[in-house]
């Protein structure tokens, strides 16, 4: 190896040095993650997981039965999607659906 290699390959060793992820806990693989955009508001970042499907389902449901054709539309479209493993897919549906209840509602 070239002498001149040496002090990289230390720098580089350093650098990668506690660079691995820690390991996923068993039985708990949703992790909430909360950052600062330019707002004072957190940006909430939730991995895709059924359960989170669900959470999106009860609160669209909390508006009541009597849904918007759209609103239901992309609320029907989400949970199939999310029962069939389509998860982040349902996600964005359940989420659109949120959207356009909110804006109808004035929420």
């Amino acid at each position: 190896m070239h002498p001149a290699m040496t002090p990289a390959i230390v720098v580089m060793s350093f650098c990668l040095c506690g660079a691995s992820p820690a390991p996923a806990e068993p039985g708990n693989m949703a992790r909430v993650i909360t950052a600062r955009d330019g707002a004072d508001k957190p940006v909430i970042i939730t991995s895709d997981t059924k359960a989170y499907c669900n959470r999106l389902l009860n609160i669209i449901d909390a508006y009541g039965p009597a849904l918007p054709q759209d609103v239901d539309s992309l609320r029907m479209q989400g949970e199939d999607m999310c029962r069939i493993g389509r998860i982040r897919s349902g996600i964005v549906r359940l989420r659109r659906a949120l959207v356009e209840l909110k804006e109808t509602t004035h929420s």
